[in-house]
């Protein structure tokens, strides 16, 4: 019985160090699906000619989880818009969507400008903030990326070793 404890011990505080290390990947994955929208976002805008209503659809359609409800969600109310500006529609989806995201609060507040920015500019302007919004993804995924190689093992092994100084205390 007692042997199932520590390896119980050992699992859950092993686990947890795993799902820590988890975060910061999946940190990175949405930090890139984000560039990848701002891609085709551009494409939409610049070569299609495409409203915002539809260059988002367009875009929602092509986009993989957690974004893709948020992208066809904010297409659908800037279609209705009902009297709502579409900084307005952009905020409130953002923060619909920002509790299954694995963002930080930094990430976050910089999509929330990136709404801002889009609905009341021109093609010209939009595209320059998009621009903008790219270059601070490129950033972010590089201190993303070094920070996950640095703190990805030390999560791993903070968590087995907690689990075996938990043994040692309890033995």
């Amino acid at each position: 019985m007692k042997w199932l404890g520590i390896i119980c011990i050992l699992a859950g505080t092993g686990g947890i160090g795993l799902q820590m290390a988890n975060e910061l990947d999946l940190r990175i994955r949405e930090l890139q699906a984000l560039q990848q929208f701002v891609l085709l976002l551009e494409g939409e805008i610049r070569h299609l000619h495409r409203p915002l209503p539809e260059a988002f659809g367009s875009v929602g359609e092509r986009t993989e989880p957690p974004f893709r409800e948020f992208f066809l969600r904010t297409a659908e109310d800037l279609r209705s818009r009902n009297g709502q500006s579409a900084q307005i529609i952009w905020k409130r989806n953002r923060k619909n969507c920002a509790d299954r995201l694995h963002l930080k609060e930094q990430d976050i507040k910089a999509l929330g400008e990136l709404g801002n920015m889009l609905g009341c500019l021109d093609v010209k302007q939009q595209l320059g903030a998009l621009d903008y919004y790219q270059e601070n993804l490129n950033r972010a995924l590089a201190d993303a990326t070094e920070d996950a190689k640095s703190r990805r093992k030390l999560y791993r092994y903070l968590g087995i070793l907690s689990g075996v100084a938990v043994v040692i205390f309890i033995l």
